[in-house]
């Protein structure tokens, strides 16, 4: 499937417009020959992102909602999202360094927010394979703030805090 076949796909889904908070977590890591305390490095929460949906985003989420923002690489296939859950799978061809990765993505979505599950695979230099398994979620926290900085209201709350 082509990225414009999957923002097809994705148009058939309401998302919400407003500040959202994207929380990510890497499950596990494993490769050959890869020391114990670079994959417990590696193996853990990701720093929390927050941004701003405007209307017009949300009425056409495309296929950077679920890449990262990386289309351009990437070739989809078996990708749905039909009754709340979204399925699919990527192949990407990354450039630094030279590899593709095969990637599955399993999770449930609504319009406030959603819970997904990736295990990707990549080709490593000297043929080994790397097995990373991610958790996202996303989940609308409400309106945007006023000026469109979304992290405006942690800051507040970290200062009257």
């Amino acid at each position: 499937m082509s990225a414009n076949e999957v923002a097809a796909e994705l148009a058939e889904i309401r998302i919400e417009p407003g500040l959202w908070e994207v929380r990510s977590e890497v499950v596990s890591v494993s490769a050959p020959g890869l020391p114990l305390v670079t994959r417990n490095r590696m193996v853990g929460p990701r720093p929390t992102v927050r941004n701003c949906i405007t209307p017009e985003q949300a009425a056409r989420p495309n296929a950077n909602f679920l890449s990262g923002g990386n289309t351009g690489n990437c070739a989809y296939r078996d990708f749905s999202m039909d009754g709340g859950r979204m399925q699919g799978a990527m192949t990407c061809r990354n450039e630094d360094p030279p590899g593709i990765t095969e990637a599955t993505m399993d999770g449930t979505h609504r319009p406030g927010g959603y819970d997904m599950t990736m295990r990707m695979e990549t080709q490593l230099p000297g043929g080994g394979v790397m097995q990373v398994e991610t958790r996202t979620q996303g989940r609308r926290l409400g309106e945007c703030p006023a000026g469109g900085d979304p992290n405006a209201n942690a800051q507040a709350e970290e200062k009257a805090g």
